[in-house]
């Protein structure tokens, strides 16, 4: 018997893996999405209760505004490949909430309010897109990402980070972005990765940074931290490394163990004869200057004016009415969410913070194009056309004048049948939504 509860024990502590099945406890939240499919590829559902399976082969849900996102949410819903949640009021990851997606290639929770990543979100998942940019993460658990695979690219910029479990994290990963955070010490080494090759850390609050990367990078940008030197550097090779927009006055340490094509070390308070001997250090590593235009005419001046150009920087914000019309204050900074998030084809309105994204009169988004394009045609699918019509070759037409192929019976779902029961009710744990 104690053998027994010894291996419970372990097992529930070492590995998270939910028996979801029928009848769970998600009737205790409220989950519409909209479900997309491969067969009737211009047919999608709204879905009030999170029931794919009135639907054949899901391959696009779109989540509609929510609070949480709870365990086993997308159980077993093999053929599906985009997730898309921009801009849906996801507070809550539960605990397991993403789980067995075997062919998944993105998923997209950007812009939304979600404060914290629990452990084992993810689980025997397989993307290649996570992006969780634009929220109100202070925290991510260790256990966060594991039974991720294939992840290739992990945005997390534009959150309120303090902290992140580098070592955590998928080894596949190509593109890491965590800019516009509060991050103030980070080590990275090569040894938790196999392909990270761009990593982006600028305008955070960054003060100590220690790196080892024994493989070559493509890109490391510290731009925009408060660094007045390194701790520890070592890269056997990098095509950009930056530094600008800190608090260098002095050759930082270990500059000889950055081997980079190009270095961007404006605009710093350089001391000049420091910056002397910054510029024989680059020329006999054979360094080439990375300068913006808006650095050109900076360039060889050395302490006092990089002071008044860094104390003038633009775009710092405390909150939203600091910004421009079409922008938000986040994590200290404005930006536009308009420029970002919508599609250039369609209409972005920005109000206290939040924004939507609409197609113009006349024009229509197709629900599988996650990326928001606007297109002048009449539908995509029957939702676009009056109640007795559907959508034919992007045309609406009364059903009666429509003849369908043998063997079709169109639409071909009937939710008469539906029981109204979530079918991931009996595993969830009985916990209060603030508690997950």
């Amino acid at each position: 018997m104690l053998v027994l509860l010894v291996f419970s024990f372990l097992t529930n502590v070492l590995c998270f893996t939910p028996n979801c099945v029928p009848n769970n406890q998600y009737k205790f939240y409220k989950f519409p999405v909209e479900v997309c499919a491969d067969i009737l590829s211009d047919f999608c559902l709204h879905v009030w209760n999170g029931n794919f399976k009135v639907i054949s082969s899901p391959r696009v849900v779109k989540i509609q505004e929510t609070i949480i996102i709870p365990t086993c949410a997308f159980y077993k819903v093999d053929t599906l490949e985009h997730i898309y949640g921009v801009n849906s009021q996801i507070r809550v990851l539960a605990t397991g909430a993403f789980i067995n997606l075997p062919n998944l290639k993105s998923i997209r929770l950007a812009y939304n309010g979600i404060s914290e990543v629990r452990q084992y979100v993810f689980n025997n998942v397989s993307t290649e897109t996570l992006d969780l940019s634009w929220n109100n993460m202070l925290y991510i658990d260790p256990k966060a990402f594991e039974g991720i695979r294939n992840l290739k690219e992990l945005d997390l910029s534009k959150n309120l980070l303090l902290t992140v479990p580098i070592n955590q994290l998928s080894k596949s990963i190509v593109t890491l972005s965590l800019s516009y955070n509060k991050l103030k010490r980070i080590a990275l080494n090569s040894i938790n990765f196999n392909n990270l090759t761009k990593v982006d850390l600028s305008k955070n609050r960054i003060k100590n940074i220690a790196i080892n990367f024994l493989y070559p990078l493509d890109t490391l940008d510290l731009t925009d931290n408060n660094l007045y030197d390194l701790d520890y550097v070592d890269i056997n090779s990098v095509k950009i490394f930056r530094i600008g927009s800190n608090q260098f006055s002095r050759v930082p340490k270990y500059v000889e163990n950055i081997n980079a094509d190009k270095i961007n070390i404006y605009p710093n308070p350089w001391f000049c004869d420091q910056l002397s001997k910054l510029w024989s250090t680059m020329t006999a590593l054979n360094y080439n200057l990375e300068v913006t235009k808006a650095e050109s005419n900076t360039v060889t001046i050395c302490k006092n004016s990089t002071r008044e150009l860094l104390s003038s920087k633009q775009g710092m914000c405390t909150r939203h009415s600091d910004c421009p019309v079409k922008g938000i204050c986040k994590a200290g900074h404005c930006l536009s969410p308009c420029t970002k998030l919508c599609h250039e084809t369609s209409n972005c309105t920005l109000d206290r913070g939040r924004f939507k994204c609409a197609c113009p009169e006349g024009t229509k988004n197709h629900p599988l194009d996650i990326t928001g394009a606007c297109k002048r045609v009449e539908c995509y699918i029957n939702l676009h056309c009056k109640s007795d019509q559907i959508c034919v070759n992007n045309k609406c037409k009364v059903l009666k004048d429509v003849t369908y192929p043998p063997g079709i019976n169109y639409p071909g779902y009937n939710f008469d049948d539906y029981d109204g029961k979530p079918w991931w009710f009996e595993a969830i744990p009985q916990l209060k939504p603030n508690t997950l």
